[in-house]
């Protein structure tokens, strides 16, 4: 039912670069639509159609300007005045009639259709700019009291038809395909090592539940690039992709985040690796963590379907959900830091293992509140989504990889932190290190 009402929100979420719809509203000036164009490739193709009894309505080309689209949108200007902020000898008016003045080369016919006359407008227009440049597209009539009614099918292009990297894509999205796969690839990489190193470990009696942990943010992680693939590889043939499965795929690595930072805290209290389970209120204060963190990506999410203007570029990082788990994950990095001080308190010979362990993951921690900060205040909002989406992405990746290394089972690894089998546990705390062990005839592990 949830993914029901996602799919249902989706089309303010995604916004397609090859758009139909209709338009129908007592308004005279609306919203249509933006894209961002590349200087001189930037295209723009239309099909419109509406009743002659709605004539002359008109298509506006805004750019991101704080004299062009910012001051003509959500403002207390009227339609003329919003009409007057353009410059009709840069092409930025359609109007969408048989009249229109040649220049415009609006290209509209009236047509008879069910015994009412339309027009119908078909063209093109080109876009140059000293940049990529986002261009918002609004309808309006100024003379209008009846509203506006308009059918509408819009193509908006970056490249030549024959490339297929480009071609659908907004600037802002420009290398979203090849970075997904890149990403793919690595980590299909990590999981195959990490299949390995789970043989190994299995083999050897020693795949404790940190480990397993580990597997499934790895597989979540996947799961979201693979996703985001499959969404990004039809959105290259067709403008549209697979919205509800971009969706599925960033819900995906939300989790995949949680589970990680799940982990990384159960290991800094020393779980599987100096005891057999931690205390009731330490599992209650853990539980509750996790559910506010979860809970609050979830809201983070559903703030840029149901709270974001599409008619706005805005990011996820820059709602309110984004700033209080920017707060979060900063609190998590100082209880991390304090659970592997107390533990290293008590199992000195884990000291190698838990200051590079400390070290290496506090950059983990503390990434999403710098990326948060340099995604809302540095980056211009042409190139964030995919500096986002390569930055998130190399997190994770760094993520997997340090708790590999640092977990590999390979005999030269001194940071290796298991040193019970699984099925030789009978005591709350563990031995510190392989030399504290000794078998018992019953199988059982003890300490000197």
């Amino acid at each position: 039912m949830f993914f029901i009402v996602v799919y249902w929100l989706l089309p303010s979420y995604v916004a397609a670069k090859y758009s139909v719809g209709v338009i129908s509203t007592d308004q005279n000036w609306v919203y249509l639509d933006r894209f961002c164009f590349v200087s001189n490739d930037g295209v723009l193709q239309y099909f419109f159609q509406y009743p002659v009894s709605h004539e002359i309505e008109s298509i506006y080309l805004y750019f991101d300007t704080e004299d062009q689209w910012k001051a003509a949108y959500n403002s207390q200007k009227t339609c003329k005045e919003k009409e007057d902020l353009l410059d009709p000898s840069n092409n930025q008016i359609v109007h969408l009639t048989s009249d229109a003045p040649k220049y415009e080369d609006s290209s509209c016919k009236k047509v008879n259709i069910t015994g009412e006359e339309w027009y119908q407008c078909m063209g093109n227009r080109s876009f140059y700019s000293q940049r990529p440049r986002w261009w918002y597209l609004a309808l309006g009539n100024c003379d209008s009291t009846s509203g506006l009614y308009l059918e509408y099918s819009i193509l908006m292009t970056n490249a030549n038809i024959t490339n297929r990297w480009f071609y659908h894509f907004s600037f802002d999205e420009f290398y979203a395909l090849p970075l997904t796969i890149v990403f793919m690839v690595l980590e299909l990489i990590i999981l195959v090592i990490s299949i390995t190193f789970t043989y190994i470990l299995k083999s050897r009696n020693m795949l404790h539940p940190t480990f397993k942990m580990f597997l499934h943010a790895l597989i979540f992680d996947i799961s979201c690039v693979i996703a985001l693939w499959l969404h990004y590889d039809r959105y290259a043939d067709d403008g549209r992709g697979f919205p509800l499965l971009k969706f599925v795929g960033i819900m995906f690595r939300q989790i995949s985040v949680v589970t990680f930072i799940t982990l990384l805290l159960l290991l800094a209290k020393g779980y599987t690796i100096t005891r057999r389970k931690i205390s009731f209120l330490s599992v209650m204060k853990l539980l509750l963590f996790v559910a506010a963190f979860f809970l609050g990506h979830v809201t983070m999410m559903l703030w840029e379907i149901l709270i974001f203007d599409p008619a706005k570029v805005t990011y996820m990082s820059e709602s309110l959900p984004a700033y209080i788990l920017a707060v979060l994950r900063i609190l998590a990095w100082l209880w991390y830091i304090r659970s592997s001080y107390v533990t290293v308190r008590k199992y000195p010979l884990k000291r190698l293992f838990y200051m590079s362990l400390s070290v290496l993951m506090s950059f983990y921690f503390w990434s999403a509140p710098i990326t948060l900060i340099i995604a809302n205040f540095v980056l211009d909002n042409w190139v964030r989504e995919e500096v986002m989406l390569a930055v998130e992405s190399a997190v994770m990746v760094y993520g997997f990889c340090t708790f590999l290394v640092l977990t590999n089972p390979m005999p030269n690894n001194k940071n290796f932190p298991y040193h019970v089998r699984t099925n030789q546990i009978s005591q709350d705390n563990y031995p510190q290190s392989v030399y504290e062990v000794q078998y018992s005839s019953g199988g059982m592990a003890s300490a000197d």
